[in-house]
């Protein structure tokens, strides 16, 4: 589960660069994903260590939360604002969608794993 989320780390931080190299107007919105990125990455190099992988891939899981959150608001919020009239910057959206995404899939798959291995823990044998 390391490894996941060093990879969906690495992810959400290229998202951002590739965000940043495809156009010269810079917005807020574009660093989002980094934000949840780099934690997460540090997650995951944390959790290679099996003292601590429990913490850290519950920590992960909860970034994942918060990105999940924090991107899935923004959108909605621009959703109303785009039918009210209000220009949104497509480009932008385009960023906070991927973000979203990227942390929900990660979110689910932390959830089934710990699901997996709540199991293994309480299966005799």
């Amino acid at each position: 589960m390391s490894r996941i989320a060093i990879v969906f780390g690495l992810l959400l931080c290229i998202v951002t660069m590739m965000a940043l190299m495809l156009t010269m107007q810079k917005m807020p919105s574009q660093f989002c994903p980094m934000m949840f990125g780099i934690p997460m990455l540090f997650c995951g190099v944390v959790g290679l260590n099996p003292h601590r992988r429990k913490h850290a891939m519950h920590t992960a899981a909860a970034i994942a939360l918060l990105g999940t959150l924090t991107g899935g608001s923004s959108v909605l919020f621009a959703m109303f604002r785009a039918l009210r009239g209000i220009e949104v910057n497509s480009f932008a959206m385009e960023v906070v969608i991927a973000m979203t995404v990227l942390c929900t899939i990660f979110l689910v798959v932390s959830l089934i794993s710990f699901v997996q291995t709540r199991r293994r823990r309480l299966t005799p044998g």
